[in-house]
C-alpha cells in the first residue's frame, strides 16, 4: 500500500503544501482514469488520505499532491507493460529510499525488465548505459524517466506537467489547492479552458488578465485540451 486512508484526522482546505485533489481531480492531472484509479482504491494501493471539512460541516476525501504524482508513475510503470504489483513494489521502493517527491528523486534510477521495474541510485551507468542495458546483443533492462527525474531538482510538478507545458503551467501544491494554473501567477488553467469553451479569443482573455502574456494563455489552454483528450484514452 502506498497510501491509506488517514484514521479519522481531519485538514481545513487549503491543505498547504501537501494540497487537495478530489478524486476526479487526481484522476484528469495525473492522467489515470476513474475507473483505473477506483480500482486501485478497491485494492488499497491508492486510496484517499485528506479529509476536508467544509463550512457546511460536509466532509470531502481527496488526494495530496504526493499521491498524484506516485498515481502518475504507476500510470507510465505499466503503460511500460511492468505488471501492476512489481509497479507497486517498484514505487514503495523509492518510497523508503527517496521519501516523498523531492529533489532527491532526481538521484533515482528506475530500469524495468519485461514486467520487472527496479530502483536504484548511483547505478554504475558505465555498465549498464545510459538509456538500454544490453546482455549478448539484446535488451535486458531500460532506464526510464531519467529527463523527468533530473528535472525535479528545479520544479516539484516535473513528473506531472509534460515538458511541452512547462513553460506555461505549473502546480504548486501551496497555490490554488494545487491545481494546475499558469506559470508565475495564481490564474487556474481551466479559468482560461473555461472562457475559451464560451467563445472569448485568446486576446479577449489578454484584455482581462494583461499581466499574462498571450504564449503562456495558449500554452494554458493547449495544456487542458491535452488534459481533455487523454481523460478519453
Amino acid at each position: 500500500m502506498i497510501y491509506e486512508l488517514t484514521n479519522n484526522k481531519t485538514r481545513t482546505r487549503p491543505a498547504g503544501s501537501s494540497g487537495f485533489y478530489t478524486p476526479a481531480e487526481a484522476s484528469r492531472i495525473a492522467v489515470v482514469p476513474r475507473w483505473t484509479l477506483n480500482n486501485w482504491k478497491r485494492n488499497g494501493i491508492i486510496i484517499p488520505s485528506v479529509r476536508w471539512v467544509d463550512e457546511e460541516n460536509r466532509e470531502h476525501v481527496g488526494h495530496t499532491f504526493e499521491a498524484v504524482v506516485f498515481m502518475r508513475l504507476l500510470r507510465l510503470l505499466r503503460e511500460k507493460h511492468v505488471s501492476l504489483y512489481k509497479a507497486v513494489d517498484a514505487l514503495q521502493q523509492l518510497k523508503n529510499r527517496f521519501g516523498l517527491p523531492n529533489r532527491r528523486w532526481a538521484d533515482a534510477k528506475i530500469f524495468i525488465d519485461k514486467e520487472d521495474a527496479y530502483v536504484y541510485e548511483d547505478w554504475d551507468m558505465d555498465t549498464w548505459g545510459t538509456t538500454v542495458v544490453t546482455k549478448y546483443n539484446q535488451r535486458v533492462a531500460e532506464f526510464i524517466f531519467g529527463e523527468e527525474f533530473l528535472r525535479l531538482k528545479d520544479r516539484a510538478d516535473a513528473l506531472l506537467i509534460p515538458s511541452q507545458f512547462m513553460d506555461s503551467v505549473e502546480i504548486d501544491p501551496s497555490i490554488q489547492n494545487g491545481l494546475p494554473i499558469i506559470l508565475g501567477t495564481t490564474i487556474l488553467t481551466s479559468l482560461v479552458h473555461k472562457l475559451s469553451s464560451q467563445g472569448y479569443k485568446y486576446i479577449d482573455i489578454h484584455r482581462m488578465y494583461p499581466f499574462i502574456p498571450n504564449a503562456k494563455i495558449i500554452g494554458a489552454e493547449e495544456y487542458e485540451t491535452y488534459l481533455d483528450k487523454a481523460s478519453l484514452n
